[in-house]
């Protein structure tokens, strides 16, 4: 032993550095918990943390029992070139590995323990040069001085590795192929080829500028063109991406769509790279009012401007003298709702006896509340005679009232323009029980016609429309037939860590997405859902590739029309029972269509036997779907 190690452990000489102890091995812990991750990456990234936790608790324990100038400094030395390390990793890449050259995202686990690490660094240094004292400290001082030590490194530490532990899984495939065992790859389930007229679409995804801002666009506009197209045509769209970052497009409830077009990436599809393109094809078989949208970083994409409105009218053509498209979305410039990109008013000829329908869509993203749009149809009585694209049964007349729409819903509503003055599209919001909901203005209108416009109304007072009582009753074989399978699907939210982040976690069944556990079906077999809303905020929950037949709201059956949805709209607290036929095989996504209750969790697949995916979600394929 040294004369410096003796007089730096002599009593009363040197108070031990707890605290640096402390953060160091906070540290340390999140290494550990981090190394798995990088074994499945790298290999030598994975021996490397872990090398670093066991380097890093050697130095606690180390300068507790032999706190020596020497000691100190090298530990000062060997974070500081892990700081370093992390710092190069971030901005300039590593030259190793399985993408050289190429910067590494920053997650909260990467900034807990760099804080960790740059404070224990200093107080290693303060350490070694700090002079001794002239008595050793009581227990009392010492745990004072400790104690925002422990406070600081509990919190660094528990959300560190929490956000570590449950990080975007590196590799995770919806519906893997099993040794052993029969499957047919999902990327064949293709539109098999046919002698049905083609109608050819070019969309190119760039960053265009709109309004002083930079827009995601579709053609260059938001929302994309409206696509247009006859019962019967096969449609043959190719994407061209000329954005930064990966792309696809999603064809948002068209019936019978093949598993391979539904576009959603790393389950259906690689997503497409910067500067590459894909074509999808199918057949538009069911008239009515879909819709398209990326589903890549959706809740990202969407917002930015990548959606735009899918039109299927009857193989006669259109049956009212006025046909229009309505889509309700977020502005490019301000935190206020658009109607086909304008905040203002939106005019639309028609003339007196003109009968006109509005085919609505809500591609606007919520608040956290998740809150419906509720637009209102005032100056003429009107008929809502489809609900997500599938018509009613003999819809009556209705007065003014406001028709919930959750995100990714649509209505088609039908009137006959009044002998004088216009009628006005006016939209309003239904909000949940939930916090966190950001203001948002609706100043945008559809004016229908010449003349004067309808007076202001207090929109908020206008009773809202019940799909569960509207219409006549008629078949629903769906609804009428025996369930071979019935599924719980309870909606929940709290807080904790999702993909590396501190989230309000969204759940399925008790898990957050990848890891919800999918609904396994075979074809030919009816499906009922039980879905139980326990949050205070509205879930939009969309099927992908089959129709809903909705059976009951909180027990209740429906009264009115068989109603065929493709994304059903669960309010606070409330319960829906719905059927659907397994009719088209393949690995389908069921979520929510709040995006932000999507991207925490709200997300899961319906699963075919004998049907695998080739494609996989992570950070490794930087397929992220939602």
């Amino acid at each position: 032993m040294t004369n410096e190690t003796r007089a730096l452990r002599a009593p009363g000489v040197r108070p031990r550095p707890y605290p640096t102890a402390l953060f160091i091995l906070g540290s340390a812990a999140i290494h550990f918990s981090v190394a798995p991750m990088h074994f499945q990456e790298y290999v030598p990234f994975g021996l490397f943390f872990v090398s670093a936790g066991i380097g890093q608790v050697a130095l606690a324990l180390g300068i507790l029992t032999v706190p020596a100038r020497r000691l100190f400094l090298a530990g000062a030395a060997g974070t500081g070139a892990l700081i370093a390390l992390w710092f190069v990793s971030r901005t300039i890449g590593l030259p190793i590995g399985p993408h050289p050259g190429r910067p590494e995202a920053i997650g909260f686990s990467d900034i807990a323990c760099v804080v960790l690490e740059l404070v224990s660094t200093l107080l290693l240094v303060r350490a070694a040069f700090r002079r001794p004292k002239s008595r050793r400290r009581g227990p009392v001082r010492i745990a004072l001085t400790t104690a925002p030590a422990v406070l600081l490194t509990t919190i660094l530490t528990a959300d560190g590795v929490g956000s570590a532990i449950n990080d975007m899984p590196y590799a995770f495939n919806a519906s893997p192929i099993v040794p052993g065992q029969a499957a047919t790859n999902l990327a064949l389930l293709t539109e098999a080829p046919g002698s049905e007229p083609v109608k050819t679409f070019t969309l190119t995804a760039r960053v265009t500028r709109i309004k002083g801002q930079d827009a995601w666009t579709y053609n260059g506009t938001v929302p994309g063109p409206v696509l247009r197209v006859t019962q019967g045509d096969r449609l043959r769209v190719t994407l061209h991406n000329r954005l930064p970052a990966s792309t696809t497009i999603h064809w948002h409830g068209v019936p019978g769509l093949p598993d391979a077009e539904d576009g959603v990436a790393g389950i259906t599809q690689q997503a497409v790279t910067p500067g590459h393109s894909m074509t999808y094809e199918f057949v538009a078989r069911e008239p009515g009012t879909y819709w398209y949208h990326s589903h890549q970083d959706t809740s990202s994409q969407i917002g930015r401007g990548l959606f735009g409105a899918l039109v299927v009218e009857p193989k006669g053509g259109p049956t009212e003298s006025r046909d229009y498209t309505v889509v309700l979305h977020g502005a490019v410039d301000v935190s206020a709702v658009a109607i086909n990109g304008t905040t203002g008013d939106l005019h639309l000829d028609a003339r007196p006896g003109d009968t006109v329908r509005l085919r609505i869509v809500n591609a606007f993203a919520p608040g956290m509340d998740g809150g419906a749009e509720t637009p209102v149809l005032l100056g003429a009585p009107y008929r809502v005679v489809a609900l997500d694209g599938r018509d009613l049964v003999q819809p009556q007349v209705l007065p003014a009232e406001r028709l919930p729409l959750g995100m990714g819903q649509r209505a088609d509503v039908v009137f006959t323009m009044p002998t004088s003055g216009a009628v006005r599209l006016v939209d309003a919001a239904e909000k949940g029980e939930a916090a966190f909901s950001i203001p948002t203005t609706r100043p945008a209108t559809v004016t229908v016609g010449d003349g004067p416009a309808p007076g202001a109304v207090d929109v908020g007072r206008l009773p809202l429309f019940d799909l569960t009582r509207y219409g006549q009753g008629g078949a629903d074989p769906v609804a009428a037939a025996h369930a071979d399978a019935t599924y719980p699907i309870v909606l929940e939210a709290q807080g904790g860590f999702h993909d590396g982040r501190i989230e309000l976690v969204h759940t399925i069944n008790g898990r957050p997405s990848p890891y919800v556990p999918p609904l396994n079906v075979r074809e030919g077999q009816v499906i009922r859902l039980h879905i139980v809303n326990r949050t205070p905020e509205f879930h939009p929950m969309h099927l992908h590739g089959h129709t809903l037949s909705v059976l009951r709201k909180d027990g209740r059956p429906i009264e009115g029309s068989p109603v065929h949805l493709d994304t059903i709209l669960v309010g606070p607290h409330e319960t829906w029972d719905v059927a659907f036929a397994a009719d088209n095989p393949g690995i389908w996504m069921l979520h929510c269509h709040v995006l932000l209750h999507a991207s925490f969790g709200m997300s899961m697949t319906v699963n075919y036997a004998g049907i695998s995916s080739p494609y996989e979600m992570g950070s490794r394929s930087g397929n992220v779907p939602e």
